[in-house]
């Protein structure tokens, strides 16, 4: 049921209580929608201006939890018996970003709306309070150290402020904590967002690919002399747990407060260069801006997994690993043939495997393409494996040791010389104008496909990545790319072995020398 004329007597119970409230807010159809979804995880916005903020706000306090139906059969009225904030337990979290972010741009919006429900800030515990001691708490995470300050709590709702911001397993862990048992607070979990940004490629992946706003009618406005086409929702669907999910669009054009009262912010959106253009004013999922490999092409970089051939007499086998439990561990497998082309023909993207699973998780994808440890060439992995790490209770193990006694060869640390890394990467995308670029992708390379192209730059070095993107096999790439830069290391590392047995021998040709010396002399 959707939030009507709020504070209305013709729709609200407690009607005498509110009496000297005026309506707090009137939602347009697509923030009605919203305000009304009783999906368990809502996504809203797709473009710059489209109410999203607002709809927050009221839908964190107003959603409609209890309602019944007045009048007889030809005329019947719904009357709301209670929202969330009639609710003493009821408690909200909304996240922003960074402190600025909830504090300097949302909170003033929120206020504006909360105290006029009766509600009172209360700095010390981060929460606007209600009346009835319902409480929307404000919260901001800027790093990993603030979401696990989070993790374990109770919510009834969480909302967050600009999705496309957060990394996927920030939202995950944060989810675990909006849990009820009280029949009459479902929980909830809604979200506001637009295109680009570290979230972009996971939140397409979840919300807009499932859900593709359906096409309307294409308008055009000559006020700002732009053409859009209108975008509406498609069904909720439902996840492989069970949870019912949906997506929302909303262009600024359906914010028509904003489009009358602001004409300068929508001839700002259509000003910007075209890919922002394409995200922020038309709320086209399809292109990023921003991105930090801007040579990547599915065109020049990606081909069909059924033409390529793994010939050992044209090339050789590489293994690059980034490492992870927590955070995915990926490993990709790379031919690079006589010329130095290099292909990523096969990767593994998965969470939680522990080292000695991991090492034998490659060992059964490379025993899949027929191939035998002495068959890769080298393995070069993340040089944080040297670390020693706690797997092995009695014994301190490097992740290192724990692949070596697994069964995998020829492993070289790789060079962690981030900038120096991504700028080879660059160099083996570029395109020429004439042949093919220096690295090329299967197309059964789906993780590597879908999060090399949508990885940003920092925002405190642009000459690297935004690490709160999906950056693992970008990363593991990053490791074998500067590596391929000295193709001979390992034959240099067995010309050392070789000359470090010739080194013992003389040593101990040496010793007994010295030795027959010291008999003579006796």
């Amino acid at each position: 049921m959707g939030i009507g004329r709020l504070f209305n007597s013709d729709n609200v119970k407690d009607a005498e209580q509110r009496a000297n409230q005026t309506v707090v807010f009137k939602p347009y159809p697509k923030q009605e929608l919203f305000l009304s979804s009783e999906v368990d995880e809502l996504c809203f916005g797709g473009a710059r201006g489209g109410g999203k903020t607002a709809a927050l706000i009221v839908d964190a306090a107003l959603k409609v939890r209890k309602w019944h139906y007045e009048g007889d059969d030809f005329n019947l009225v719904p009357v709301i018996d209670k929202y969330s904030i009639d609710y003493p337990e009821y408690k909200a979290i909304i996240f922003r970003r960074t402190f600025d972010d909830i504090y300097m741009n949302f909170m003033p919006e929120a206020e504006k709306i909360y105290k006029r429900l009766g509600a009172v800030w209360r700095e010390k515990k981060k929460a606007f309070i209600f009346p009835s001691g319902a409480r929307v708490h404000l919260a901001y995470c800027d790093c990993e150290a603030d979401v696990k300050k989070y993790i374990g709590g109770n919510f009834h709702y969480l909302g967050i402020e600009e999705l496309n911001q957060f990394p996927e397993r920030w939202v995950r862990d944060l989810g675990g904590s909006v849990r009820s048992t009280n029949p009459e607070l479902k929980p909830f979990k809604r979200y506001t967002t637009n295109p680009g940004g570290v979230g972009h490629v996971w939140i397409k992946r979840r919300f807009i690919d499932p859900c593709k706003p359906i096409p309307g009618a294409e308008v055009h406005d000559k006020r700002f002399n732009v053409t859009y086409r209108e975008l509406n929702p498609n069904s909720p669907f439902e996840d492989d747990e069970g949870n019912t999910l949906q997506f929302i669009p909303s262009l600024v054009f359906d914010n028509p407060m904003l489009v009358n009262n602001d004409e300068r912010y929508v001839k700002f959106l259509n000003s910007l260069d075209q890919a922002k253009r394409e995200m922020w004013l038309l709320g086209n999922w399809d292109v990023q801006g921003g991105v930090f490999f801007e040579e990547f092409s599915k065109f020049h970089h990606v081909i069909d997994a059924r033409d390529f051939r793994l010939n050992l007499d044209k090339g050789r086998v590489y293994r690059c690993v980034d490492y992870g439990i927590a955070n995915p561990f990926a490993c990709g497998f790379l031919f690079v043939d006589n010329l130095g082309y290099v292909t990523q023909f096969d990767e593994i993207y998965e969470t939680g495997l522990t080292p000695s699973e991991q090492a034998r998780k490659i060992a059964s994808v490379t025993a899949k393409w027929g191939l035998s440890e002495d068959d890769v060439y080298a393995t070069i992995v993340d040089p944080a494996m040297r670390i020693k790490s706690h797997e092995y209770m009695t014994t301190m193990h490097s992740t290192i040791d724990i692949y070596i006694e697994n069964g995998l060869e020829h492993i070289v640390p790789g060079n962690n010389d981030r900038v120096q890394g991504w700028a080879t990467f660059h160099e083996f995308l570029k395109i020429p104008d004439e042949g093919i670029p220096f690295i090329r992708f299967t197309s059964n390379c789906i993780n590597a496909i879908e999060t090399i192209p949508s990885l940003v730059r920092s925002s405190r070095n642009p000459e690297d990545v935004n690490t709160d993107g999906e950056d693992h096999i970008a990363d593991a790439l990053r490791y074998a790319l500067m590596f391929l830069d000295k193709p001979f290391i390992r034959e240099v590392q067995e010309e050392k072995k070789k000359w470090l047995e010739r080194l013992e021998k003389k040593r101990k040709s040496y010793l007994r020398d010295q030795k027959r010396v010291s008999l003579w002399a006796g």
